[in-house]
């Protein structure tokens, strides 16, 4: 196999076409085979086989400097520097990163699995790299969705405007505009990148500006007939407004057209865009036929079918979905917004039922958010279903635009807590924290199906902001009943005892249960208490800890700022002594493990939370805040 011989990039200038050809197919069926046993980005990295390869062999990484808009399309990347032999360990404690890790490759520049930064790292990479006077290209690889993403237009913006010596390649898989592809769309690519072409053009406007009198008014015309011709032979694009070099579309799986393109691009000074046209999961018959996502992300599957292997539980995304869409019924006024992720956020299922009343609005968190005020302001029920790692993008507009305002939105936010198998970009463990800090906004955590019901009911009448977390994964069994309404704060103490109480909120009710049979078995008497609300906090808060020996609080957030600092500034307030021991994620970035295994590390799973309250009653001594790793 000619994929065994490749070490590193310089391995693929080695290749003929044949051999690259026969490389691409391998790799294919690599990454199914792969990807199918420990789940991950399959379809973009499917449609960025041939792509990747003709970025290495016509540029010197890391001489010069390639940046990857995200890990969804940078298996390849992977395996092509030097990592193939490791793909088996692919987002498994200790094994290889989902996205590009530092850590892994001097290959990797940037660890991000969040959208349409790519260009800023890239303008600020040739920026640095011209005033240290460093040899090489900076080139940003970046999906067609990632540019609906507002950082991504302001890159393009000022990379356009200081004329930067940055390449972007646009990988579009046709999933945001259709351009046409042809012998002159491509012909015309070529010509713009001739360095002849860019001569000629510079010259023939001189002259044309020096004619007296009329120069300018010539020049002038000049470019309007271009435009004309332009707009009726090629695709309407905007990079040239901004300052871009444009070449494209290029057929994105023809590796000769891709790399003559990048070598005329590569000899270009200032901002190039070379526009590239990709099939998401391109070569694997499954994803093709996949209408919605192209299998572009999926746990372990049947490579023969594309098919999960194990089937999938009732999930926390599934109840939301259902709930959504029995209230939108009855509530002509309720409206969904996602930010790309209909799918994975449960919103595809309203949208079917009712599709003029979800909104799409792409990689743009901040508009989704500012844009759900509008309709709040506009009488309508606006509920943003987002992930947490997704909703701090949006800080601003929480504070400025709905908090401020005291504007009811309903932000859903899913994948609160820890995550697992994504790693540190994808973990959702700060929400807690940075949402406390919102004057007006309320925040809540169930802990089970019909606590959410609930939740979602007491959300949809209140008359302000309100969010409500809750984590990845199944959901626990529980009895079925008709939603109803909460008095926002309140909490529930589901079992009373008196050695230990036990505030706990969302995943960690269950956890807690399941800690507090351990620890009556062992003689101690624990009182449970579903801390529903971390924001207001239930003003009975005394009594809840009344006559009880040390108080615990549980949450899956981080320890700094959380639910456990809320209670103990109640407390301080209140002038309550209380010996209260946190737990909870300590405060640093967790790297990528399953859910599970980092439940088990941190002690924050049943064993570990009873081990840890039975030191504290024998020692009689506060054990530490932070939770072990």
């Amino acid at each position: 196999m000619i994929l065994e011989k490749i070490e590193s990039p310089a391995d693929l200038k080695t290749l003929d076409r044949a051999e690259l050809d026969e490389l691409a197919s391998e790799i294919r069926k690599f990454l199914v085979d792969s990807v199918s046993k420990t789940g991950g980005h399959l379809g973009p990295n499917l449609g960025v086989v041939e792509l990747t390869l003709a970025v290495h062999r016509v540029f010197d990484s890391p001489k010069d400097a390639i940046v990857w808009d995200t890990g969804h399309q940078a298996y390849v990347h992977k395996i092509v520097t030097g990592r193939s032999h490791r793909f088996d360990t692919l987002r498994q404690e200790g094994g290889l990163s989902g996205y590009p890790s530092r850590a892994e490759s001097v290959h990797d520049l940037v660890e991000n699995s969040h959208a349409s930064v790519s260009l800023g790292y890239a303008a600020g990479l040739a920026e640095a790299r011209r005033r240290a006077g460093i040899e090489g290209k900076v080139v940003a690889v970046v999906g067609d969705g990632a540019l609906t993403g507002g950082v991504a237009l302001e890159a393009l913006n000022n990379i356009g405007a200081m004329a930067l010596d940055v390449l972007v390649v646009l990988n579009d898989n046709g999933r945001s505009y259709q351009p046409t592809v042809g012998s002159i769309a491509s012909y015309l690519s070529r010509l713009r990148l001739s360095p002849r072409y860019r001569r000629a053009k510079r010259e023939i406007e001189n002259i044309l500006t020096a004619i007296p009198r009329v120069g300018e008014s010539l020049a002038a015309e000049a470019r309007r007939v271009k435009q004309g011709i332009k707009q009726l032979v090629a695709p309407q694009v905007i990079f040239e407004d901004l300052g871009f070099y444009y070449a494209g579309p290029i057929d994105g799986h023809d590796l000769g057209s891709l790399e003559q393109a990048l070598h005329l691009a590569k000899d270009v000074e200032g901002p190039v865009l070379v526009h590239v046209l990709t099939e998401k999961g391109h070569g694997y018959g499954p994803a093709v036929e996949d209408e919605v996502e192209k299998l572009h992300a999926l746990g372990a599957f049947d490579p023969e079918t594309g098919k999960p292997t194990k089937p999938k539980a009732r999930s926390w995304t599934a109840a939301f979905a259902e709930e959504l869409c029995r209230v939108a019924e009855r509530r002509s006024d309720v409206l969904a917004i996602t930010a790309a992720m209909a799918s994975p956020t449960g919103l595809s299922k309203l949208a079917e039922k009712y599709p003029e009343r979800v909104f799409d609005v792409g990689i743009a968190e901040q508009f989704a958010t500012v844009f759900a005020a509008g309709l709040a302001m506009g009488g309508a029920r606006p509920v943003v279903a987002i992930y947490s790692t997704f909703l701090q993008r949006a800080f601003d507009q929480l504070m400025m635009d709905v908090c401020l305002h005291n504007l009811p939105v309903l932000f859903v936010i899913d994948r609160a807590g820890i995550t697992g198998d994504d790693g540190p970009s994808h973990h959702g463990v700060f929400d807690l924290t940075y949402l406390r800090a919102l004057p007006n906004m309320v925040v809540a955590a169930p802990r089970d199906e019909w606590a959410l019901r609930d939740l979602i009911a007491t959300a949809l009448s209140h008359d302000g902001p309100f969010a409500i977390r809750f984590p990845k994964g199944s959901l626990p069994s529980s009895g079925h009943r008709a939603p109803v309404e909460i008095p926002v704060g309140s909490w529930e103490v589901l079992r009373d005892g008196s050695d230990v109480c036990f505030l706990a909120t969302g995943k960690m009710v269950t956890i807690a249960a399941e800690a507090a049979d351990k620890l009556e078995a062992n003689g101690v008497s624990v009182r449970l208490v579903d801390s529903r609300f971390v924001k207001p906090l239930d003003p009975a808060l005394p009594e809840y800890v009344s006559g009880c020996d040390a108080v615990f609080t549980l949450e899956d957030n981080v320890l700094a700022g959380g639910f456990g600092s809320a209670v103990l500034e109640e407390l301080a307030e209140r002038r309550l002594n209380v010996d209260l021991i946190r737990i909870g994620v300590p405060h640093r970035f967790l790297e990528h493990a399953s859910q599970d295994r980092w439940f088990e590390r941190l002690k924050m799973d049943a064993e570990g939370i009873c081990r840890r309250v039975l030191t504290y009653l024998n020692e009689r001594a506060p054990i530490s805040d932070a939770a072990s790793s």
